[in-house]
């Protein structure tokens, strides 16, 4: 694990939020301490107040703050907007925050418990890709059966099925997670796996055998409105298909008979943020000569039953409002923009300036839905990839393959600002 340095978090995050965590900790500072003080004094005393807590204090302050520089990225906190119920202070105090390290800082001292969950989240996420993960469709289903009684019947089952012959039962446990921004339903499994001894260090400071019950990790995100299920899990295919057949039998309560999918999913309730570009997104739009982007069309799907599906089509001029413009407008931003509703259909528009005055602007409608559906592949290689990044940096499009960092350059001297 690369070494972690508290020193950098401290500067990322205003006197302010460090004040709180610290009188939540009951961390002690000297009585004549003045958070006010310029920042080239404050930062040298807080690491002066963390280098000096005992030792049980100072091993739960540095495990908390490499845990909240860990989830300190746009990945991190998507994963705790995913976890925050649509009601939660989370989504009115983000906006407030001034970085995304103050957010996570800010989480940890308030609601450590969600704080835990995201990162379940954020670790499904990081594994979307990678080795044991594969995504498979099978028809939407709006209506999946998760009631406490469904789950420890789920666990019976899988216990069962992964138990060797004339062995003691296996232990298993579920545990449930509402993916809230993404419209998806995360379950984490844990099933025990082969007895294991294991040595290690005991409070007299000597080693000593002992006997555990690892546990065999594997996670599934179904997302109901696209019918797209996201397994991680080890063994390959065998041990996929085992879980599949017994979430049909008791989530789904019908046979499964999944395909499966490599594109990647979008995730369309990001949509609703708007179109701002992190710093480190690597996308000049101005090279681009994209003048405008609008939300032109969209199609919500209610959560609840009964499920039903809304068109909110604005005008199609550049300059008309788009779909979140009207819904404001018209006071319906809380019925179909809010949790309630995931976002399963939409069209972004891109208007970019002409190339000489005079001349027409180019305009791009980009087709998206919320399986991976989409119209990139008609495309030009330019405008494709452009998409493609801009997607990523809003955090629409979940990228199944590994990042290179390159920036995204113009298509040709047309679209270039001199």
């Amino acid at each position: 694990m690369a070494a972690f340095n508290y020193r950098q978090l401290i500067r990322q995050v205003p006197p302010r939020t460090w004040q709180f965590y610290f009188q939540s900790r009951k961390i002690d500072l000297p009585e004549d301490h003045d958070w006010s003080m310029p920042s080239s004094t404050l930062i040298p005393a807080l690491v002066e107040a963390i280098n000096g807590l005992n030792s049980k204090q100072s091993k739960r302050t540095y495990s908390e703050l490499r845990r909240v520089h860990d989830m300190s990225n746009q990945r991190g906190v998507d994963a705790f907007r995913n976890i925050a119920k649509p009601d939660a202070t989370l989504h009115d105090d983000f906006p407030q925050l001034s970085s995304d390290a103050e957010r996570a800082l800010w989480v940890m001292a308030n609601w450590p418990e969600l704080f835990t969950a995201a990162e379940a989240i954020h670790r499904v996420n990081q594994r979307v890709g990678k080795r044991g993960w594969k995504r498979l469709q099978v028809p939407p289903s709006e209506n999946l059966f998760r009631e406490p009684e469904d789950i420890r019947a789920l666990e019976l089952a899988l216990a069962n099925a992964f138990t060797p012959r004339k062995g003691t039962t296996r232990a298993c446990q579920i545990d449930l997670l509402d993916r809230h921004l993404d419209g998806g339903l995360q379950l984490g499994i844990l099933i025990e796996d082969n007895a294991q001894r294991q040595l290690e260090f005991a409070d007299d400071n000597r080693a000593h055998w002992r006997d555990v019950r690892p546990p065999m990790s594997m996670d599934v995100v179904i997302y109901p409105a696209s019918g797209v299920i996201d397994i991680l899990a080890p063994g390959g295919v065998k041990i996929q298909n085992a879980v599949l057949s017994h979430l049909g039998k008791h989530i789904f309560r019908k046979v499964l008979h999944p395909q499966s999918i490599k594109r990647p999913m979008f995730f369309l309730n990001r949509l609703r943020d708007g179109f701002d570009l992190f710093d480190d997104s690597q996308i000049d739009l101005g090279t681009h000569r994209v003048e405008r982007i609008r939300l032109s069309q969209a199609k919500v799907r209610s959560n609840v039953s009964p499920h039903c599906d809304y068109v909110i089509k604005p005008p199609g001029d550049k300059d008309a409002p788009d779909v979140m413009d009207c819904v404001k407008s018209h006071r319906v931003e809380q019925s179909f923009m809010s949790q309630g509703f995931n976002i399963v259909e939409a069209i972004v528009t891109l208007y970019f300036l002409p190339v000489e005055n005079g001349k027409a602007s180019c305009v791009l409608h980009i087709d998206l839905k919320q399986a991976g559906v989409s119209n990139l592949r008609d495309m030009d290689e330019a405008d494709a990839k452009l998409v493609e990044a801009l997607l990523t940096a809003w955090g629409v499009m979940q990228s199944t393959q590994p990042q290179n960092g390159t920036s995204v350059k113009a298509k040709n001297s047309a679209r270039v600002l001199p």
